[in-house]
């Protein structure tokens, strides 16, 4: 699942010029990441991952997006 993020990440940053801000998974796959990162904790696997994450259950794959919304997980100077 995390290869399939990445790679997600990657194909939208080459093909917009940005990186994407939303990460859209069931509850299937979002329990997956957190096994492959080892992190139980939504909001800290948010931050590891540099996304927001949306849980759609309607969601077969995995899909990133970009919204203009303030990242809650950035850190302030």
């Amino acid at each position: 699942m995390l290869s399939k993020v990445n790679q997600l990440t990657i194909s939208y940053e080459q093909a917009h010029g940005f990186r994407p801000n939303l990460l859209y998974v069931n509850t299937a796959q979002l329990e997956l990441l957190k096994e492959q990162l080892s992190e139980p904790d939504i909001e800290i696997l948010a931050q590891l991952i540099g996304m927001d994450i949306v849980i759609v259950e309607t969601s077969l794959k995995p899909r990133v997006s970009w919204a203009q919304i303030p990242w809650k997980h950035s850190k302030t100077a």
